[in-house]
């Protein structure tokens, strides 16, 4: 009976205690509401500002020129601020600015390779006679036609621009062995300059001819010699300067669409 009564008495004193904080909280509450709701003052501007105009500027604006060709082709022009790209073309053993896949669908790129030196035959050649002393019938090749040349001395040969300045038959020993040995004197009149010709000897050019080969497919073999031009597509190229040891040429490489030509030294197997 005892116990039941505590257990009253203890229920009711914890009552008392939650109501007391309850007023407590509530009062305490009123209080900082109030203390929020203080008007908080406006600041002051104690300065003074004054507004002033933009000043325009006079800007000038400048134009870059358009990139120019460079000597390597029309496709090599890059913008000032563009880095170029540069492609190799392992079939054609060059650079390009072309991808290798795009050169296959244009113009293969035509040149030239230096291949060095040989000795040319001139262009006339005796080779052999028949009848006797004083009337001679003189045979000759034309190497550029293929043409055998029958004619006596003092004539004209028009279509091979010479003419038969002199003829003679000489017996000379060699070895103990005695032959006749045929010589002709002949103009050239293309260069204006006389000739002797021997029967047993191949008569050579002064100067070598100088052999390039172009890429082309199939490729030409050409004797080019020193300062004469030939063509190779749209290029024409001459031989300005050589070197016989060591063996190297000056080469020049124009073309209509470049205002001064490409000139190289090159060495066997070098490309212009």
């Amino acid at each position: 009976m005892l116990s039941k009564n505590y257990d009253k008495v203890i229920f009711g004193i914890s009552v008392l205690i939650l109501i007391g904080f309850s007023i407590v909280f509530f009062q305490r509450g009123q209080q900082i509401v109030e203390e929020l709701d203080t008007e908080i003052p406006m600041v002051e501007n104690i300065h003074d500002y004054e507004m002033t105009p933009q000043v325009e500027l006079d800007l000038e604006v400048h134009s870059w020129a358009g990139p120019q060709s460079q000597s390597a082709g029309a496709d090599w022009i890059y913008d000032v601020f563009t880095p170029p790209t540069i492609y190799y073309h392992e079939a054609q053993d060059r650079f390009d600015v072309r991808q290798p896949d795009r050169l296959e669908d244009r113009e293969e790129i035509i040149d030239v390779e230096f291949v060095g030196f040989e000795e040319e035959p001139y262009r006339i050649q005796l080779t052999g006679y028949a009848g006797r002393e004083g009337d001679y019938l003189i045979t000759f090749l034309n190497r550029e036609t293929g043409d055998v040349i029958v004619t006596r001395r003092g004539r004209e040969i028009s279509d091979a621009d010479i003419r038969i300045e002199d003829f003679r038959v000489t017996r000379e020993e060699a070895n103990g062995v005695i032959s006749r040995i045929a010589r002709a004197v002949i103009l050239d009149q293309r260069s204006g300059e006389e000739v002797e010709l021997s029967e047993e000897e191949t008569k050579y050019l002064d100067e070598p001819a100088i052999v390039v080969r172009t890429s082309e497919d199939p490729p030409r073999t050409i004797n080019a010699r020193p300062g004469e031009a030939f063509e190779v597509g749209e290029f024409t190229y001459r031989v300005e300067e050589y070197t016989v040891d060591p063996p190297s040429i000056v080469m020049s490489k124009a073309s209509p669409e470049r205002e001064e030509p490409e000139r190289e030294t090159l060495n066997p197997g070098d490309r212009l």
